[in-house]
């Protein structure tokens, strides 16, 4: 790969080195966000952010101001914050899952409810 193509970390927790450290032997440029300022996978970064990661305006409005336009974002296990990287891949029109699904997926109330409807009536049948 080339350095011109850009990989998201969104969440630089520790859990973020391995992809960080993979994703520059490939020759991607990465560039990470996170609010905590210690977060470890922003000094192995090429690029760091230390902002909000919930609020996925927060990351396009920082992208945008700096002309980034990202080619792939990597996921590290961050849980509720993957609808950030949904919203972000929806954003960018990039291969990935969407803002809804991943809002579906982290929200067990609306996840019960989609197996529900998309099951025609989800644990329910399982009692007969």
């Amino acid at each position: 790969m080339n350095q011109n193509k850009i990989a998201l970390i969104i969440g630089a927790s520790s859990e973020s080195i391995i992809a960080i450290k993979h994703a520059k032997a490939l020759g991607l440029k990465v560039i990470a966000f996170d609010a905590n300022s210690k977060a470890p996978g922003l000094k192995e970064a090429d690029i760091s952010y230390n902002i909000d990661i919930i609020n996925p305006s927060n990351i396009i409005q920082t992208l945008s101001k700096e002309n980034i336009t990202p080619d792939i974002i990597l996921p590290v296990p961050i849980g509720r914050y993957l609808i950030t990287i949904g919203a972000l891949n929806d954003y960018y029109n990039l291969n990935g899952f969407s803002y809804k699904m991943a809002d579906i997926c982290t929200d067990k109330l609306k996840f019960a409810k989609a197996l529900n409807f998309e099951m025609g009536g989800g644990a329910s049948i399982l009692k007969a």
